[in-house]
């Protein structure tokens, strides 16, 4: 029977969250042994301790593992080839990376990618609410799913204008060669943070990503800082379309100088923000404007950034000590965003957050501030802050001091079973699920980068649901080539099994003592001939492992 993506996504709804961990088995096509269908999370085989009892693992798969969303087939031994420097250079200049096979598929899949704020508002528009009240009880629980992201099917609302912006990026970062800008597109997403759904960011979002995240992720920061600040996306998110003279605004003065430049400590005042507010009064976005006395809805400028002086507060100000005149129009706010990006505590703000997403949750000091004096001394060149970091050898000896999040983990498993999606939809919904939908984190802080945010009795049990039903090939559409990965191997005992699918997935050894628990979940012992019926429940304990979630 033909597992529809409704069945998928029902198996891996949490009801684990809810009930513990036998909902997974219910859909199985091979299920776990009966030991395993009593199991709660604290009967799970692994023990989430210390990184230092995962073992070692060399520096060209740490590389990997924080460069990469992990390595698919033949990434480790090409690494291992070439020189991790050589492929960390390779990396930082994603221009020279050929990239035309996945941008065709992500055109010919995602069409509203390539369109403009005021296309998709003309080709996406928003249902009338008389509509919605006048619809079946059945079609408005749709429209309902729909308006929210929940609902995998094409309609022409601005949801799907959103749902492709997810898959898209799911997409690329499963397939791209330009791993290390996937990466950071997605540091800088959560950096620059812009909940999708909230009103016209559903047309916006998608130009944000475009024209500011991807277009300046290994830029200049204060390039960076600018395309984000008149951002249409971010001027609707954070309110600055109400900033008028007058009657400031706050909420993106607020958040320049906490989030996104000198953090909350970084030597800004109450005073600053209000003057800041005032200075970024008149930045705003066009809409769509009726096309004479009779004719319809002109588009063709609607979501773009325009400055309206007539709104603009035109007093003098004072900001982190620099005085304006008031006379300086939209050159007022693009001065400060200048002096920000130049801050010395927005050196070692950003020092730090790249730190700890590439390195570890509590960065070596000396480490951010090297990187923090390179952020400094290129004047804000990301492509040379980067290099610092990734160059370390405190970020090649970083082995196992991170946790995948949600994003991480699905994408990793994927690439790692070289699993081949004609899309991503039911990749997309199951992470929203999972706590990490893709640009709908409410608030502007981000989606957290500290393990201790995604480790806990819900998350582990959502992870592991996921685990076991790709391992048991439950994914539409999505289906693991289990002879194909074994390519030929002659393999019969269990511990060669073992050995050869630990290696696969995880490019290393393990200790010894949870090798044993591997082996005692499908086997009597090591040296037994291996039931390959209790396959897809091995790779299913080593994807779940710590081993497969820290990187």
């Amino acid at each position: 029977m033909q597992l529809t993506r409704r069945d998928f996504l029902k198996d891996i709804a949490f009801a684990a969250a809810l009930v513990g961990l036998p909902s997974w088995v219910n859909g199985l096509d091979e299920p776990p042994p009966a030991e395993m269908m009593t199991m709660s999370a604290s009967g799970y085989p692994w023990h989430w301790g210390a990184p230092s009892e995962l073992g070692t693992a060399s520096p060209a798969l740490t590389v990997l593992d924080r460069t990469s969303f992990g390595p698919r087939p033949g990434d480790y031994e090409r690494v291992q080839q070439m020189g991790i420097d050589a492929y960390i250079e390779e990396q930082l200049h994603p221009e020279s990376i050929d990239e035309s096979a996945v941008e065709q598929r992500i055109a010919a899949l995602y069409p509203t990618l390539a369109m403009s704020s005021g296309e998709l508002m003309q080709n996406y528009p928003q249902r009338p609410q008389k509509v919605i009240n006048k619809a079946s009880k059945a079609d408005r629980l749709d429209l309902l799913l729909s308006g929210l992201g929940l609902k995998a099917e094409t309609t022409m609302n601005p949801a799907e204008v959103v749902n492709q912006l997810q898959e898209a990026t799911m997409m690329r970062a499963l397939y791209s060669q330009r791993q290390l800008q996937e990466v950071l597109v997605d540091f800088w997403s959560d950096h620059f943070n812009i909940y999708a759904f909230k009103n016209d960011d559903r047309w916006l979002k998608t130009a944000d990503d475009r024209e500011v995240i991807r277009k300046f992720a290994l830029g200049k920061f204060k390039d960076l800082l600018q395309a984000s600040a008149s951002s249409p996306a971010m001027i609707e998110y954070l309110d600055n379309r109400t900033n008028v003279k007058g009657n400031a605004n706050e909420n993106y003065a607020r958040e320049i100088m906490e989030l996104h430049t000198l953090s909350v400590d970084g030597g800004y005042t109450q005073k600053d923000v209000q003057e800041l507010a005032r200075a970024f009064t008149g930045w705003t976005i066009r809409g769509p404007r009726r096309a004479g006395n009779f004719g319809g809805i002109d588009y063709s400028d609607a979501g773009v950034f325009f400055f309206d002086p007539s709104k603009h507060d035109t007093g003098p100000k004072q900001i982190l000590g620099i005085d304006l005149p008031g006379n300086g129009g939209i050159g007022e706010a693009q001065k400060i965003i200048d002096v920000l990006a130049q801050h010395p505590s927005t050196a070692q703000f950003i020092a730090t957050k790249l730190a700890r997403r590439f390195v570890a949750d509590d960065p070596p000091a000396a480490l951010v501030q090297r990187v923090a004096q390179t952020f400094t001394q290129s004047d804000g060149d990301l492509r040379a802050v980067m290099g610092t970091l990734l160059h370390s050898d405190e970020f090649k000896n970083s082995f196992g001091q991170k946790i995948k999040r949600p994003f991480d983990l699905i994408v990793s498993t994927v690439r790692a079973l070289d699993m081949q999606l004609d899309d991503t939809k039911t990749l997309a919904l199951a992470l929203r699920l999972m706590g990490q939908g893709l640009y709908q984190h409410l608030t502007p802080e981000g989606y957290p980068d500290l393990g201790s945010a995604w480790i806990n009795t819900n998350g582990l049990l959502g992870r592991w649901n996921f685990s076991l039903l790709v391992a048991a090939n439950r994914m539409p559409r999505g289906k693991i080539d289990y002879k194909a990965a074994m390519n030929g191997a002659t393999l019969r005992t269990t511990g060669d099994v073992v050995d050869y699918w630990v290696n696969y997935l995880l490019h290393r050894t393990i200790p010894e003592a949870d090798r044993q628990k591997l082996v005692n979940a499908v086997s009597a012992s090591a040296d037994a001939a291996f039931d390959f019926n209790q396959l897809p429940l091995l790779v299913a304990l080593i994807l779940a492992s710590p081993h497969f979630q820290y990187r």
